[in-house]
């Protein structure tokens, strides 16, 4: 299957119509305990890492099952692992990416 993405225009982007394109990023410390609201999370990516991320989250998408997961951790100077199209550095947090059926964005501010 190929893909065809507008690169000059999102006018036409079908998966927004729903409103339940619903990203969820929750962030853990070491003991498990959920510090979402007192953490800022950044990523910095390069083209071929912005590349390499949507190309495999585009195909992900498309074997989509809800659970599924990717666990991507920071590269060790032997064990330098690309994952989901990136490697990430050594000073990088763990990354888990899953699938999630989220709701639509309007129903998180009725909670």
């Amino acid at each position: 299957m190929k893909y065809i993405i507008d690169i000059d225009s999102d006018e036409n982007d079908e998966f927004e119509i729903k409103a339940d394109n619903v990203c969820v990023v929750q962030v853990t410390d070491n003991l498990g305990n959920d510090v979402s609201n007192e953490v800022k999370v950044q990523l910095f990516l390069n083209k071929n890492a912005l590349l390499g991320l949507g190309t495999e989250l585009i195909r992900l998408a498309h074997k989509y099952r809800e659970g599924k997961h990717f666990h991507l951790e920071p590269a060790e100077e032997d064990n330098m692992c690309q994952r989901m199209g990136i490697f990430l550095t050594p000073n990088s947090s763990k990354l888990i990416i899953g699938c999630s059926d989220n709701h639509q964005i309007d129903e998180y501010f009725k909670r």
